[in-house]
C-alpha cells in the first residue's frame, strides 16, 4: 500500500496498516535506495552512501527477525509491541526514502503507543519481552550486540518512573524516545536470538547485523520522559521563531 494513503487514517488504522504491511513498504524503501550500491566503487564518496545503504539493510534485517517469531510467543507484550513496531517501521522507511506521509505516521503511531506505554503492565511487559529473547550471554563476537541490548535495558529502568502513570498528552512531547528505544530493544533482542540460533553459513552476516543495529540505535542515554514545563517551552520557541522580531 502506498504510504501517501495512510496519514489521515486513524489512529487504529494507521497502525494496522503498518503491521500488517510496514515490512513490505520498508523492504520496497530500502531496495530503492540501495539500488544503485553496485555501482558505487571505492572512493570516499561511495564507502560513505554505502555505509548509510548497509544501515538501512540491518533496519530492514531485524525486522525480519522479529516477523519470524509466532506472534502467539509474545504474551502479554504482543499488543503493546505491534504499536512500537510500528512506529519504527514507519520512521525506518522516513530515513530511506524521506516520505513525508511516513513521517506524519509516526506522530500518529507515537502517541497511539504512548496510550499503552504508560500504563505499568504494558510497559513491564515490553521489556520482560525484550529480557527474554536475548537469554543469556553468548560468546563470540554476538556478544558485543548481547551486552548493549543488556546495557539499554538496565538504563531503561532507570527512567521508568517517568513514564508509568504519566500524562500520554505531556509525555508525547518527548514520547517518540520512548517508543523508538522500546521497539529497537525488542527488534534487537530477537535478532541477537536469532543470530545465536543461526546455522554456520548465516551465522556471521546476522552477527554483524545485530552488532550493527544495537550500535546505531541502543547506544544512548536513558529515554526521558517530557515536563509540563518543557512542553511550555517548547511551544514558547515556537511562538517566539512565528514572531517576527522575537528571536535575535
Amino acid at each position: 500500500m502506498s504510504t501517501r494513503l495512510l496519514s489521515s487514517a486513524a489512529p487504529d488504522r494507521v497502525a494496522a496498516i503498518w503491521d500488517a504491511e510496514g515490512l513490505g513498504i520498508l523492504e520496497g524503501a530500502v531496495t530503492g535506495f540501495a539500488s544503485a550500491a553496485h555501482l558505487l566503487d571505492g572512493s570516499a564518496w561511495a564507502n560513505a552512501r554505502r555505509e548509510e545503504i548497509a544501515d538501512r539493510v540491518v533496519d530492514v534485517i531485524a525486522v525480519r527477525a522479529w516477523h519470524a517469531l509466532p506472534q502467539l510467543s509474545h504474551g502479554r507484550a504482543r499488543r503493546v509491541a505491534r504499536r512500537c513496531i510500528a512506529y519504527s517501521l514507519a520512521a525506518d522507511t522516513v530515513r530511506a526514502d524521506g516520505s513525508g506521509t511516513a513521517r506524519a505516521d509516526c506522530w500518529t503511531l507515537t502517541t497511539h503507543a504512548l496510550e499503552l506505554l504508560t500504563i505499568r503492565e504494558h510497559f513491564d511487559a515490553a521489556a520482560h519481552r525484550s529480557r527474554e529473547l536475548l537469554g543469556v550471554a553468548p560468546r563470540g563476537r554476538l556478544l558485543a550486540a548481547w551486552q548493549m541490548v543488556d546495557d539499554a535495558l538496565g538504563a531503561l529502568g532507570t527512567t521508568r518512573h517517568e513514564w508509568v502513570g504519566a500524562d500520554p498528552a505531556t509525555v508525547a512531547a518527548a514520547g517518540w524516545v520512548l517508543v523508538d528505544r522500546m521497539s529497537r530493544l525488542l527488534m534487537a533482542a530477537a535478532l541477537v536470538a536469532q543470530s545465536a540460533a543461526a546455522s554456520a553459513g548465516d551465522a556471521e552476516l546476522l552477527v554483524n547485523a545485530a552488532r550493527r543495529y544495537a550500535w546505531n540505535h541502543l547506544r544512548r542515554p536513558a529515554p526521558e520522559a517530557a515536563t509540563p514545563t518543557h512542553v511550555q517551552r517548547s511551544a514558547d520557541l515556537v511562538h517566539a521563531f512565528l514572531t517576527p522580531g522575537s528571536i535575535p
